[in-house]
């Protein structure tokens, strides 16, 4: 759980288009809100169902693994569903002059089931927030609001992809292919992956993978794994002051001289370099 967070930041919202007002999670209960609420509101519901009431519109379930997002100032209420003895609920708030445009851009009152893939990635996201904002309070004003516009950009992608995707592949199925490649790739990038094991699990060949994975996101899976990688090590590093290099790459799955090797390559300099900065 994270307990609620007001972003003691929110104050400085002359400076950027885009900022965090609070961010948390925690076992739901029922909430009232007839005036609604200042800024925009993402919610992610974890486990457990629970009931949105939104004004001007009928009861809406939230269940596991879905979104809502919700506009400031819109009168609502929410509380778990009859039976439910924990409702498990991520929040992030955010307001700023370039928020309305998101959340018109993004939809909002009505809850959207999201792949599994993409709920993980947003709830890292959404712990990455709070920890942030947790340790670093108004000196982590510039970060908050990059990682809350990646994490609303993040959303608008994902919407638009599948569309775009699915034009280049007319027939369909290696899209779907691909799509549970990479959530492989996504559940398992700390441990040893085989390409041959990749392609088996999706139904090709080596050479028939390598080259559609190519052809759809421009590198090699294994250069997509290295990628995920490195995103993840720049996370720990910066939500974790104080870890070390050998417990980063172990956490990555790869050997200490090797994993720092391929981080100077990726980024230009080492962890440790990256740590002083």
């Amino acid at each position: 759980m994270m307990p609620f967070l007001i972003a003691e930041l929110a104050t400085l919202d002359n400076l950027v288009p885009l900022y965090v007002y609070c961010v948390g999670s925690h076992e739901q209960k029922q909430l009232l809100r007839p005036n609604g609420y200042p800024a925009h509101q993402l919610f992610l519901c974890r486990s457990g169902k629970g009931i949105f009431q939104i004004s001007g519109t009928r009861e809406m379930e939230m269940s596991p693994g879905t979104m809502l997002i919700l506009p400031a100032n819109v009168p609502h209420e929410y509380f778990p569903a009859p039976g439910e003895d924990v409702w498990e609920l991520g929040f992030v708030a955010f307001n700023g002059t370039s928020a309305p445009t998101f959340v018109d851009h993004l939809g909002s009152q009505i809850p959207t089931q999201l792949n599994e893939t993409l709920f993980h990635e947003l709830w890292h996201k959404l712990e990455s927030l709070w920890h942030l904002l947790s340790l670093n309070g108004e000196n982590s004003y510039w970060e908050a609001s990059r990682r809350m516009y990646d994490m609303l950009l993040h959303i608008l992608e994902s919407q638009t992809s599948p569309e775009l995707k699915q034009r280049v592949h007319a027939a369909g199925q290696p899209n779907i292919a691909l799509q549970e490649a990479i959530k492989l790739i996504h559940d398992h990038y700390n441990e040893r992956l085989l390409l041959a094991n990749l392609a088996r699990t999706v139904g090709y060949s080596i050479q028939h993978f390598n080259r559609l994975f190519i052809s759809s996101y421009g590198v090699t899976p294994q250069q997509y794994i290295q990628q995920i990688r490195m995103r993840r090590s720049i996370q720990l590093l910066q939500d974790h002051p104080g870890i070390s290099i050998e417990k980063v790459a172990q956490q990555m799955g790869m050997e200490t001289s090797y994993f720092i090797r391929i981080f100077k390559r990726t980024y230009g300099q080492t962890p440790k370099q990256f740590i002083k900065k």
